[in-house]
């Protein structure tokens, strides 16, 4: 194979420059004609027509390199969008990852969250409703007691605080054991909270000693009443899960707000004497 015939390029560059050659030699034999008509010296036309090709041959070499100058340009542009193009696809991709990375931590995130509010109300029920009965606990007892004080001082009203004891509860627990003592203390509590007003508190304080904070009385009839109906509900007869039937009693004391006493610890106090006197006796003091 010959050189040339290697090189296809450069034989198509040879044909072009050969051809562009053969077009000035006929131009400038055509602007060599056509001046030695007009004038009547030949040295004079001879010249004329040698700027004239020399004018055409720069022209012609401008040209070559305006249009290598562009075809360079367009090779730049074609190697450049070649390397881009994977670039921008990887820039996808990545930005593609990392915006699934972020929904998954975002839903991680919330999650978490999620779980940390739900623990948070779960330690906040453990912290202020006894486990077995959903009743308040001691702590929610004071929190309701000052609400209870701070409506007393702007209604003018007083209100009631009942200390609740069952009578027998121990002989259960020993019969049947603890399940069937849980289940009795359970029942009372439905029954205490089903004898007050949605408004009204009942708690557990330990074992079978319970406490109830009636607000708005307005007359003696009302805690009389009330002590009243407690007491029927809470020596009703109850029938364990096992089949045994099991009638306790029930000794209430009561408290009044103001007129007894001012905070928690005393009218607690005035009331649990009050029920042990109950007990001791068998006669519920409702004044």
């Amino acid at each position: 194979m010959s050189c040339l015939g290697a090189h296809p390029d450069r034989v198509n560059q040879l044909q072009c420059w050969c051809l562009m050659l053969g077009a000035a030699l006929l131009l400038s034999l055509g602007i060599f004609v056509s001046i030695n008509g007009v004038l009547a010296e030949p040295s004079a036309a001879v010249m004329l027509t040698l700027c004239a090709m020399v004018l055409i041959a720069i022209a012609l070499a401008l040209l070559r390199q305006l249009q290598l100058a562009r075809s360079q340009r367009d090779q730049a542009l074609a190697r450049a969008g070649a390397r881009e193009c994977p670039t921008c696809e990887g820039l996808c991709q990545l930005e593609t990852c990392l915006s699934e990375c972020a929904a998954r931590r975002v839903q991680a995130l919330q999650a978490e969250i999620a779980a940390l509010n739900s623990r948070e109300r779960v330690l906040k029920v453990q912290a202020q409703y006894d486990g077995l009965t959903g009743l308040a606990n001691r702590y929610l007892l004071k929190d309701r007691f000052q609400l209870a004080v701070e409506r007393a001082r702007r209604s003018g009203k007083s209100f009631a605080l009942y200390m609740v004891d069952l009578n027998g509860f121990k002989a259960v627990n020993d019969q049947h054991g603890h399940a069937a003592g849980d289940e009795v203390l359970v029942v009372i509590a439905q029954r205490l909270l089903a004898s007050v007003r949605a408004s009204d508190t009942v708690a557990r304080l330990g074992g079978d000693e319970f406490v109830l904070l009636v607000e708005s009385i307005e007359n003696p009839h009302e805690i009389q009443h009330l002590g009243e109906k407690m007491f029927d509900r809470l020596t009703a007869p109850i029938t364990l899960s096992m089949g045994a039937v099991e009638q306790l009693g029930a000794s209430i004391g009561l408290a009044l707000y103001p007129d007894e006493a001012l905070g928690l610890d005393n009218l607690l106090h005035l009331a649990d004497q009050a029920m042990y006197e109950c007990k001791s006796t068998g006669l519920m003091s409702l004044h």
